[in-house]
């Protein structure tokens, strides 16, 4: 995108008590219009200077008639300060906004946000936070963060319709009826929970087998991928036919095959219309008895409670050894050379597989040390167009991405940016790890011409059809949410030592299951349950 984007951005009337009142809720400082209010908005184009009309209102003009500065907490971008990304320079180059970027590790950022927003000492807005929604609400309800809502009826337009259309309301507002954070928006086949299951299909084909339609098949699989030189390489002893990282983090994802449509946040299910707590259910004890069988079998890499996500990745892509393993997508551990080898397995007869609501929670809050936050919320507008959503998720024309004379788009490797995809993904989009507020565009989807994006697109899509949202949105009061913030870190840890200790073979499972159960209980897991149970039964209008 050489050429300008965007011009304007023109929504409805700016209220000079809203502008000056940042610390209060939008309540306390102006009555906005209401959401059937017209408004206009013209987002960041593709290219060219097109612009986009929803109504005739007073102006918030971008680029701004004078510079705005703001402060900014935001996860850096892989490796990438925000704000040394591309797509962020010229998306605030156009709107006239300049921002004091603190751009934190993904692995110290919960505990950095954890000691700002303890100190007092916040910037005006957060973007890419760790926030969970539960800790999003509870800064909001104590007044740190700034009620939204009705600055997104008047200043955002374009998300104010695709929250309506969608009916996302629900699972963004906070018990106190506020909503306190602008989320990422997900489409298409990234409605999907994300992890998959990939097996590798061409070792299915080499030795002559079909896809496994159950548990004892899977197994069955498994065993011929160990046995029989399923990469026929001539060396029977090289494949690993089911690795993971991390250990039970990942080993979780296989639960949708056992029966469970997981939702991973609170290891709840929908079972027929009632909530079922995972860990302490009959069923994830045979879950953790069939891959304690694998373990014991060597069809489970013993390396998979002591490797990370990068050891595995460095150990798939470096040969054709993996024949299972839980990711996002299937280049991530087979390098992309070997990507297309492996498919998402397919749920087995009867179940379903977990589906998002699209949301990606503590993409962008705003506290009220800002001084100005209906700017913040109409410059995030911007990126919720198509054409916002293609400088979110492609960048700038000619500078990460190319568009081709088909109708099709193409990272632009070896331009500007970088040399190889993940540079250019990395320091000219801003979504490479981060999950800014935005919406992905359809040219994501139906222009793409990166064979292994596109691959995964096709590989996800398919699991669509087996979707269904985990649970519907469940809200808690503010003593609940820090109840269950404080029981489920305890929980969460103690439930992924058991699971590995009982795979590795330190505990019997049959012996040990039941002082689990009463430990679990002890630690507050039947007091969580009923957190859940309440939060489910009311979302459900039981």
């Amino acid at each position: 995108m050489k050429k300008k984007m965007l011009a304007v951005l023109l929504t409805a009337a700016m209220m000079a008590s809203l502008a000056s009142g940042c610390g209060k809720s939008a309540q306390e400082t102006a009555e906005p219009a209401a959401s059937s209010a017209a408004a206009e908005s013209t987002a960041p184009a593709a290219s060219g200077d097109e612009e986009t009309t929803a109504g005739e209102t007073d102006q918030i003009t971008f680029p701004l008639a004078e510079t705005k500065n703001f402060s900014m907490l935001c996860v850096i971008n892989g490796d990438t300060p925000m704000d040394e990304v591309d797509a962020f320079q010229y998306l605030n180059e156009q709107s006239n906004i300049t921002f004091e970027v603190n751009s934190v590790p993904s692995e110290d950022a919960a505990e950095k946000e954890g000691l700002i927003l303890s100190a007092g000492d916040y910037p005006d807005v957060f973007i890419f936070s760790s926030l969970s929604k539960n800790d999003i609400d509870k800064y909001g309800a104590e007044g740190v963060f700034v009620p939204l809502e009705d600055y997104i009826r008047t200043y955002a337009p374009t998300l104010t319709s695709l929250l309506d259309e969608r009916e996302l309301w629900p699972y963004i507002t906070a018990p106190d009826g506020h909503v306190y954070e602008i989320p990422a928006l997900n489409t298409g086949a990234e409605l999907e929970a994300g992890f998959h299951i990939w097996l590798n299909y061409q070792w299915l084909d080499n030795l002559g087998l079909s896809e496994p339609k159950n548990l004892d098949e899977f197994h069955d699989v498994l065993t011929a991928f160990k046995e029989q030189d399923a990469n026929g390489n001539g060396d029977p002893g090289d494949e690993i036919p089911l690795s993971v990282p991390d250990g039970m983090s990942y080993l979780k994802n296989y639960l949708p095959y056992f029966g469970y449509n997981l939702d991973s946040e609170t290891w709840c299910a929908n079972q027929d219309g009632n909530l079922v707590y995972i860990p302490i259910d009959e069923g994830y004890k045979e879950f953790l008895r069939y891959f304690t069988n694998l373990y014991n079998e060597g069809l489970l890499d013993p390396a998979s409670f002591t490797q990370n996500y990068d050891q595995i990745a460095a150990m798939g892509s470096s040969g054709d050894v993996l024949g299972c393993f839980s990711a996002l997508a299937s280049f991530q551990f087979a390098g992309r050379d070997q990507d297309e080898e492996y498919q998402t397995l397919t749920p087995f007869e009867g179940q379903v597989y977990p589906q998002s609501t699209g949301i990606m929670h503590g993409s962008m809050m705003i506290t009220d040390a800002c001084e100005d936050p209906a700017t913040l919320v109409a410059w995030a507008d911007q990126l919720f167009t198509q054409e916002g959503g293609m400088l979110y998720w492609l960048g700038v024309e000619g500078n990460s991405y190319v568009n081709n004379d088909d109708g099709t788009w193409s990272w632009n490797v070896g331009g500007p940016i970088g040399d190889d995809i993940a540079t250019v993904r990395e320091k000219g989009t801003l979504k490479y790890q981060t999950a800014f507020p935005g919406i992905q565009p359809d040219y994501w989807f139906t222009g793409i011409t990166d064979p292994d994006e596109s691959y995964l697109i096709t590989q996800r899509s398919k699991m669509l059809d087996y979707g269904k949202v985990t649970l519907p949105a469940m809200t808690y009061s503010a003593e609940e949410t820090e109840t269950i913030a404080s029981l489920k870190a305890d929980l969460d840890s103690y439930i992924n030592q058991y699971g590995a200790q009982v795979i590795t073979g330190a505990l019997d499972l049959d012996e040990s299951w039941d002082n689990y159960v009463s430990t679990m209980n002890t630690m507050g897991a039947s007091e969580l349950f009923e957190i859940y149970k309440n939060a489910f039964n009311a979302a459900e209008g039981k």
